[in-house]
């Protein structure tokens, strides 16, 4: 579920390379209008958009299925509109009649082009923002945008959130300092993000506070997955230079409803991980719709 900071990034970068590619294009329509001395496939043949070198990167994000598909799929009809309608300049040009109308038709359509690869990029950069730049983990941002598709998707089969808080974190910037405490926080999202499942996902609420969406089929299967996650980050050695230190999480545990805002969800397992921390901490406290609270670590 989750989209990597990293994998965005290096979706900018290929957009941005083969952006600048094609803008090289336009040089090479510009040297064979003049010359005409040899068949470019990228500018004369049918199929000329994927010839050029942006096509190629274009068909393969549009083959890897990702969620950015609609958007990609815009450019991809922007960007053969690009190469029919210079197809049809070159073509139309010793036509007097014809030239003016397929240069602006050409224009046209390289305009459209251009500004369909500017929502992409602005979708992109509004991505890489709702990452966490500490962890690498997406904020409460893309928790919120997403929560009612997720809802609708997954609440009939079970969906649960898991509201975790690292126990005595206060304690550790104190004794160790921020860049350490720093490095817990890192280690702790790397290990949540290495045992929660394929379609599963971590964000970072806040401070030394993180949301895991578990799907699970009943009350108990969901405390066993949290559990598991509990006794496997308990379990974990975070080194920092010559600091080694153990740390542990209290977490309240709540079933998402059907049609149930995310504030809602989030005010009672909020209760719970309260209950957990008075409860001795390093604890699952599971919470019902009825506010009945169980501590399944007991």
């Amino acid at each position: 579920m989750n989209r990597k900071y990293k994998e965005i990034d290096a979706i900018v970068r290929g957009l941005n390379r083969a952006t600048d590619a094609h803008f090289k294009w336009l040089v090479k329509v510009l040297r064979f209008v003049a010359s005409r001395d040899v068949e470019l496939p990228e500018i004369t043949c049918g199929e000329a958009h994927n010839h050029c070198e942006f096509g190629g990167w274009l068909n393969e994000q549009i083959a890897a299925e990702g969620v950015d598909r609609n958007y990609l799929l815009d450019i991809n009809k922007k960007h053969i509109a690009v190469h029919q309608a210079c197809r049809q300049l070159i073509t139309d040009l010793e036509c007097a009649s014809q030239r003016q109308r397929n240069f602006d038709r050409f224009e046209t359509a390289l305009l459209e082009f251009t500004d369909s690869l500017t929502r992409y990029k602005v979708h992109l950069l509004q991505l890489r923002t709702s990452y966490d730049a500490l962890t690498g983990l997406p904020l409460r941002r893309i928790l919120d945008e997403s929560f009612d598709s997720m809802n609708a998707q997954y609440s009939e089969n079970g969906l649960y959130l898991l509201l975790l808080d690292v126990d005595h974190f206060k304690k550790i910037n104190d004794t160790y300092g921020h860049l350490v405490g720093d490095m817990v926080l890192r280690t702790l999202a790397i290990n949540l993000e290495d045992h929660i499942r394929r379609d599963e996902s971590v964000y970072r609420y806040g401070g030394e506070e993180f949301i895991i969406l578990l799907q699970a089929g009943s009350d108990r299967a969901a405390t066993v997955a949290a559990e598991r996650l509990r006794r496997a980050i308990a379990a974990v050695e975070t080194v920092s230079g010559e600091h080694r230190i153990r740390i542990t999480f209290s977490a309240g545990l709540t079933r998402v409803h059907r049609d149930e805002p995310l504030r809602e969800v989030l005010e009672r397992a909020d209760m719970a991980l309260y209950k957990g921390k008075n409860s001795g901490r390093n604890c699952t406290i599971l919470i019902n719709r009825r506010l009945d609270c169980l501590n399944v670590s007991a």
